[in-house]
């Protein structure tokens, strides 16, 4: 049977702006998914129920009154735990931020909120939000909605796993590597990446940085773009914010894929990728790529990226940490050791050096983008990680990192950290499931600030995949656990 926590965002905004659901009602279903299946998921890990009924009760009034309602009235949010929500822990999942509680919402909950979302808790994290899965000391493993002993990626994680159980329709995520576009990916959802300061941030400490963005997470593109509607602002504060493009503000019109001209690769040239990776999205090319203009299998010359972005990422994780956990870098996690290892041994030379290759790479990238419309890859390339082999992947970077030898290798068949540096918005979307039953999702990568644009491709591409059984969108079954 279907309750109003199964149906989309979109449905359920319509519904309550038509009276034909409420808040109340809309909440309640939530509450009642999160309280049946949150127990073995662990995808939820800080609560705040008492404000969302107060929330909701508010929202069912101002429909009653007729009041102006905004683009989220009445719909549950899911906050990523890394972001700050007023009386809420921001513990990034580590026992060194155990005790924060934050005392005031950060811009992007401001925003949600402001556009009438109703926020019912945070999702889970990896410790300090960098891992190989959804797993920390403080709130403990999340398990992927489709396959319990399997990962659900991270860092933004526990939203992907809270989306997949329609435990809320709607989850925020924050992305450096990938951190958006791996969770949807192996939990069937829909996860964008934005263009850097499209949603502000006035948190990061390297403002200028493009490689750190937060964005929507929710279970249908149409979703996503509402999601992404009362995220974005231009927040003086975050030197990337700016103009909104304001198609992005309307309801979105769908784009003729037949004037497309597309590209395709399982690997953009630099990402390790499995046989079965490979294979699978070879086939779902096939099935939908005659939809196309032109579809080319064709890669950009990103020679080097990984190797770049390993570098600019220890910048950006030596703002990152408080000078004593610097100093004494033994509570964080072996990754987060490799990074700061690895930035204290550059120098200065170095580090220009990177920058100019990235930026070398970059302006390859936008030569490359001349010739096509999208770029579509595998969402993920990475194996589809078991929680035993996360263990054991875990342990070797361990022991790696206390010899001195870890060079983030796991990083190498990431798919999505490439796309990351080149500063384009991304969609990572489900295109049905693998041979072996579990989600599998596309990377659709749009042109420089055409966020607009891009949704409306996916949005296009949605429909289409929606008329294909092996293309459709997976639905984790909810009774099973």
């Amino acid at each position: 049977m279907t309750e109003l926590c199964d149906l989309d965002a979109t449905v359920l905004r319509g519904l309550i702006g038509a009276r034909q659901a409420s808040p109340v009602e809309v909440l309640d279903s939530c509450i009642a998914r999160i309280e049946a299946t949150n127990p073995v998921l662990n995808a939820m890990v800080e609560l705040c129920l008492d404000e969302a009924r107060d929330a909701a009760k508010q929202a069912e009034q101002a429909v009653g009154a007729g009041a102006v309602l905004g683009p989220l009235h009445g719909l549950p949010v899911a906050i990523k735990e890394a972001e700050h929500v007023a009386g809420l822990r921001t513990t990034k999942g580590s026992p060194i931020y155990a005790d924060v509680v934050a005392q005031a919402d950060c811009r992007m909950v401001a925003s949600i909120r402001e556009a009438g979302g109703i926020v019912v808790g945070k999702t889970n994290v990896p410790t300090l939000t960098n891992g190989l899965t959804t797993d920390n000391p403080i709130y403990g493993l999340t398990r992927n909605a489709f396959d319990l002993e399997r990962t659900c990626a991270g860092s933004s994680g526990g939203a992907g796993v809270a989306l997949a159980a329609r435990m809320v329709p709607l989850a925020t995520g924050s992305d450096t590597g990938g951190s958006i576009r791996g969770p949807a990916s192996v939990s069937g959802i829909v996860g964008l990446r934005p263009s850097p300061g499209l949603v502000p941030s006035e948190e990061r400490p390297q403002g200028w940085s493009v490689m750190t963005t937060l964005g929507p997470m929710a279970r249908s593109v149409a979703d996503t773009r509402l999601f992404l509607q009362g995220m974005m602002a231009d927040d003086c504060r975050d030197p990337l914010s700016g103009p909104i493009d304001p198609a992005l503000f309307t309801a979105g019109e769908t784009v003729d894929l037949g004037g497309l001209r597309v590209a395709v690769s399982d690997d953009l040239g630099v990402a390790d990728a499995t046989d079965s990776a490979r294979a699978t999205f070879k086939s779902k090319v096939a099935q939908f790529s005659g939809a196309f203009g032109s579809c080319e299998w064709s890669a950009p010359n990103m020679s080097g990226i990984h190797e770049v972005y390993l570098k600019l990422r220890s910048l950006v994780h030596m703002t990152r940490y408080e000078p004593e956990h610097q100093a004494d870098p033994s509570g964080l996690t072996p990754q987060s050791r490799t990074d700061l290892r690895r930035g204290a041994e550059m120098t200065a030379r170095d580090a220009a050096e990177a920058i100019a290759e990235h930026t070398e790479i970059y302006r390859r990238f936008q030569a490359f983008f001349q010739d096509i419309d999208i770029l579509i890859t595998p969402g993920r390339t990475l194996p589809f990680f078991t929680l035993d082999e996360i263990d054991a992947a875990n342990a070797r970077l361990a022991e790696e990192e206390a010899a001195g030898t870890n060079d983030m290798w796991a990083g190498r068949g990431n798919i999505n950290a490439p796309i990351t540096m080149m500063g384009h918005p991304a969609v990572t979307m489900p295109v049905g499931k693998d041979p072996g039953g579990l989600p599998f999702g596309i990377q659709v990568v749009g042109p420089y600030r055409g966020d607009a644009f891009l949704l409306g491709v996916c949005q296009s591409l949605e429909t289409l995949f929606a008329s294909k059984r092996d293309l459709s969108r997976p639905i984790a079954d909810v009774t099973a656990f």
